[in-house]
């Protein structure tokens, strides 16, 4: 799950928020569109929650609602709104089959992790990853049990999520391997690592920052 910082809030967007009732099919298909650019803008392009990139060409992304939309609350409010992939791949691939992920699979259930700076727990926290791609609880954190409800309800250790993780790490290890572990090295995935607004920011950034992290301290490395 990303933890990103929002930006400003499309115009279009305000107009909205000030009609009594509107919610996200109010909005027409053009103010819809300016909207989904700006949640891409904010989050690099990814997936708010599994950290995939979303494909912009054939608008392959869902407008997903924090606090879900039959709450009666914050249905266009801007720091509730979040760009997240389809999240089913059976749909994305033409299979007959496939896994469910993300808003996909949540459906109405509750989170407790936030992906927006200063709305709730911040994924950071709380989240942990394994060699093999594994999403999990931190181990330093004692709110494992709701961590581990919001991993079930996304389905963040959906097979094909948890593969694509596994392969970033990696890559990302035999980098750092071959550039000797150099502190250099750590600082400069560090930053690549990192959310810039309007840039494509790495798929899976937060499970690298967590592994960077992890391996920094073991060498007494500031990042």
């Amino acid at each position: 799950m990303l933890r990103h910082s929002k930006g400003q809030a499309p115009r279009v967007l305000t107009g909205w928020q000030a009609t009594p009732g509107a919610d996200w099919e109010s909005l027409s298909a053009a103010d819809k569109d300016k909207v989904r650019e700006a949640l891409l803008r904010d989050q690099g392009r990814l997936c708010a929650y599994c950290q995939r990139r979303i494909p912009t060409k054939d608008k392959r992304m869902k407008v997903e609602h924090w606090s879900a939309q039959s709450g009666g609350e914050g249905k266009l409010r801007w720091t509730n709104l979040l760009g997240v992939c389809l999240g089913d791949a059976a749909i994305e691939t033409g299979s007959t089959t496939g896994e469910r992920h993300c808003d996909t699979a949540r459906g109405d259930k509750k989170l407790f992790l936030h992906p927006v700076e200063g709305q709730g727990p911040s994924p950071r926290e709380y989240l942990g990853y394994t060699a093999e791609g594994e999403a999990r609880p931190s181990k330093e954190k004692t709110d494992a049990r709701h961590v581990a409800e919001d991993i079930s309800a996304l389905n963040l250790n959906a097979q094909r999520l948890r593969r694509a993780r596994r392969e970033v790490y990696e890559m990302l290890k035999q980098r750092l391997e071959e550039a000797g572990w150099d502190a250099a090295a750590l600082r400069a995935e560090y930053k690549a690592a990192g959310i810039q607004p309007g840039v494509p920011a790495l798929e899976h950034c937060e499970m690298v920052r967590y592994h960077l992290q992890r391996w920094a301290r073991k060498q007494n490395i500031a990042l």
